[in-house]
């Protein structure tokens, strides 16, 4: 009886949510139930009566975007704003993830690519899902390993390579977490690749990096530890940073302790939450940045504050191993704002990037079409 009680307060609380009748209070309880995925009894509510409870829900969702009494505010303008697209991107993004968890079996998975996926307004021609833990190792003789173990620590190196470096290339599509021999852990992004010694030298540690790397290196004042990136140097004695070193200009945002950066004759030391970027001209521009947004991806998350659609593009096509088609079509004025998981399939994502701009998505093998 219990049971049926709950399931039918649920029931009216969407109702009225869906109506636009919900206290503030309320609302929030409703959004609340989208973001975390912990709906009350949900396994109560009835297949018939979540069968359309998405479209109607995307409805109202639009209609609060879309409000004509909001003055001097256009349809237009809506869509041409970060603080909008913020909106769609978070709300859309919590609400998406909730109706995967509604509406997936547990016991069901699905292949890289399949057919006939079916959006709000169109289907996708195929679906990606998004990366993994893939990663290979290549040793100093140029023999390679797929490595199937979550992380590699402390590989045992031969006599006769002693002294010479292994590397771990992450490709696109995939991230991975090495432990070096000094207990220092390393979260490559996809991309990326890391050239490390299986034992470090009794002065100083050195590894080399291209691509993007979270950094949380262990403690040892005898010891610096050196990050070469691109010509660009980052010199530690134990800290947590990340280093984006995708691109000639290597940008390192600092968590905590502190960093020095070193590139050609210059250098600098940079304070938690600062951001040291080395440019073409060997400067070294130190601003105050955002750590969530740097960092984002270790936490498995897109996170966009004030990106425009080319970066937004990057960062999908290097997680999902695409390419996109027609980007002349989307300006890179307009800047967005919000959040995705990084565990949502390709099809998800796209949706919400259709909404924040106002243009339609298809997949078609390895590319999306903007339409």
């Amino acid at each position: 009886m219990k049971e049926q009680e709950s399931s039918d307060q649920a029931k009216a609380l969407l109702k009225k949510y869906l109506e636009g009748q919900c206290t503030a209070e309320e609302e929030q309880q409703v959004l609340h139930w989208f973001y975390t995925a912990e709906q009350p009894e949900e396994e109560q509510l009835s297949k018939e009566y979540r069968s359309g409870l998405a479209s109607r829900i995307n409805m109202r969702l639009e209609e609060k975007l879309f409000d004509e009494s909001a003055p001097t505010i256009t349809r237009a303008s809506w869509f041409r704003s970060k603080w909008v697209a913020a909106a769609m991107l978070v709300v859309v993004s919590g609400f998406s993830y909730w109706m995967y968890k509604q509406f997936s079996s547990p016991n069901h998975q699905p292949t890289e690519l399949a057919a006939e996926v079916p959006a709000h307004d169109h289907t996708f021609h195929n679906d990606i899902l998004p990366g993994g833990t893939y990663a290979k190792i290549i040793s100093p003789k140029g023999e390679e390993q797929q490595l199937l173990d979550p992380y590699v620590q402390r590989l045992e190196q031969p006599a006769d390579e002693e002294g010479k470096n292994f590397l771990v290339d992450v490709p696109k599509a995939g991230s991975y977490m090495i432990i070096l021999e000094d207990g220092t852990k390393v979260w490559l992004n996809a991309s990326t690749k890391l050239s490390y010694p299986t034992h470090f030298e009794s002065d100083q540690r050195q590894v080399a990096l291209t691509g993007e790397a979270y950094f949380q290196v262990a403690k040892d004042a005898s010891r610096p530890f050196r990050i070469n990136a691109n010509g660009t140097t980052i010199e530690v004695l134990g800290t947590t940073f990340n280093v984006n070193a995708y691109h000639d200009e290597v940008s390192t945002s600092l968590v905590e302790g502190s960093v020095k950066v070193l590139k050609e004759s210059k250098q600098t030391i940079i304070k938690p939450g600062q951001q040291a970027k080395t440019t073409l001209t060997n400067t070294i521009e130190v601003t105050t940045t955002d750590l969530a947004k740097n960092i984002a991806w270790q936490r498995e998350e897109f996170y966009f504050d004030g990106n425009n659609f080319k970066d937004i593009s990057l960062q999908i096509a290097r997680w999902y191993n695409v390419e996109f088609e027609n980007m002349e079509s989307i300006g890179t004025n307009s800047t967005y704002k919000g959040s995705i998981s990084r565990n949502s399939r390709l099809s998800e994502v796209l949706q919400i990037l259709a909404l924040a701009t106002g243009r339609k998505f298809d997949i078609i093998g390895r590319k999306v079409i903007i339409q």
